[in-house]
């Protein structure tokens, strides 16, 4: 592998990969150096097994474009090679003075950077001067553009060229004439049907488009191979962009004037890291007619996180037969439900500030006396500081501020048997 080591005063050191041998056989990921027009460059292979139509000992061929590609830890001079665009870091290479930076995936036959550049695809010039202005690449042009159709490749790659050329044409068959695709792409096609997928951007920047990845019936594949997503088989239809992707609605304000304005919704969002329902300003609502099943959940991760006011629904299930809400969780964390099943429950209380009833057995606490407790409740009906039956049933019950209070009367009346036993023991010694 090609590596950078930092030395002293700001200066870099570049150590190069092995020079390739022909009797070795390399894996992929490996990286070699090889001489193209007497320029040593470092190359990386894109595949563990290379097609038997081409020599391992020749990696310097333009049929061998999709079997190597220069290396992303080279720097140096531009070389007529394959380029692939990497994530994880920014491909730039020097050319007659200047510094291009690589835009899209490039392939042998491509022209210089400078001529690419000027073209508006596969470069752009970081430093051109205004004298070269015109060698700077610009936004891809709005205007209308083809489409280009090109042969699928043999399976083996992910981004490989069509290994085969010749002309389009139209033949027969069942049901009527279909379109017989036998060409090669041209790269600065900014929409392509290539590879079994529709490429948005450019015929060669494989990383925004919509692709079928599962069982593959290509001819050109000796035996049924898969097309993975992600090393997934999807059996399906993917949709996919470099940095994300979205579903959206667009509609028109007014429906009978054609070219009027329009608004659009985003209905599902997504990026490397995150899938989004809506949007803040136009949110939309997700709806499931069954089980939405959260897996994989290890250590600190939640399964659902709101974020809201007190007052905000978090949680709402509702009963379709009368419409009412038969289960409510609020953003302050209150919960409105019939029954709870539990095999424990915590409570935290907090009960206006009050302490917990300990003070009870201070000796400066005022406990009532029996004669004072029966005057009470003789006229109140229930025990001081508890609610009446009235007002719970007019209201509600707080559970920890009644286990605080019950606990407290528990206390008092320990005291008062303490007391009786007192007064006992007292009538018997007196006996």
């Amino acid at each position: 592998m090609l590596t950078s080591i930092t030395m002293s005063m700001g200066l870099a050191c570049s150590i190069m990969a092995e020079p390739y041998n022909p009797e070795t056989t390399y894996k992929k990921g490996d990286e070699v150096t090889i001489s193209i027009n007497g320029t040593e460059v470092s190359i990386v292979y894109l595949s563990d097994t290379p097609s038997s139509m081409f020599h391992t000992s020749t990696p310097y061929d333009a049929n061998n474009s999709w079997l190597w590609s220069v290396a992303s830890s080279y720097t140096g001079e531009w070389v007529p090679f394959h380029y692939v665009m990497q994530n994880d870091k920014e491909i730039t290479t020097t050319y007659s003075g200047n510094t291009y930076r690589l835009l899209q995936e490039m392939w042998p036959t491509s022209a210089s950077p400078s001529v690419a550049a000027s073209e508006n695809w596969g470069w752009e010039c970081l430093d051109c001067k205004e004298s070269s202005a015109n060698m700077c690449p610009n936004a891809f042009s709005t205007d209308y553009f083809p489409i280009s159709l090109a042969q699928q490749n043999n399976g083996a790659d992910n981004t490989s060229p069509a290994n085969a050329s010749g002309n389009g044409g139209i033949v027969a068959g069942q049901g009527g004439n279909f379109i017989n695709i036998n060409q090669l792409r041209s790269c600065n096609t900014p929409f392509s049907l290539y590879n079994n997928d529709i490429y948005f951007r450019d015929a060669c920047d494989p990383h925004s488009g919509l692709g079928y990845y599962g069982v593959s019936d290509n001819v050109n594949v000796p035996a049924p191979e898969k097309r993975l997503f992600a090393d997934t088989d999807m059996d399906g239809p993917v949709l996919y962009g470099f940095g994300g992707g979205a579903l959206g609605v667009r509609q028109r304000n007014n429906l009978d004037v054609v070219n009027g304005p329009h608004i659009e919704k985003i209905a599902l969002q997504w990026t490397p890291s995150t899938v989004f329902i809506g949007t803040e300003k136009l949110p939309m609502l997700l709806t499931s007619y069954n089980t939405i099943a959260i897996k994989g959940l290890t250590g600190t991760k939640s399964g659902f996180t709101f974020s809201g006011t007190e007052k905000t629904k978090a949680i709402v299930v509702n009963n379709t037969t009368n419409n009412k809400n038969s289960f409510v969780v609020y953003g302050n964390g209150t919960v409105n439900a019939k029954k709870i099943y539990a095999e424990e429950i915590e409570v935290l209380p907090t009960v206006n500030g009050n302490k917990w009833p300990d003070y009870v057995f201070e000796e400066n606490y005022n406990l009532r006396s029996m004669e004072e407790l029966h005057s009470y409740i003789t006229e109140n009906k229930h025990l001081p500081d508890v609610p009446s039956a009235e007002e719970i049933a007019n209201g509600s019950m707080n559970l920890a501020e009644m286990n605080v209070t019950l606990l407290k009367k528990i206390e008092e009346l320990t005291l008062y048997v303490i007391d009786l036993q007192e007064q006992i023991n007292t009538a018997k010694s007196a006996k």
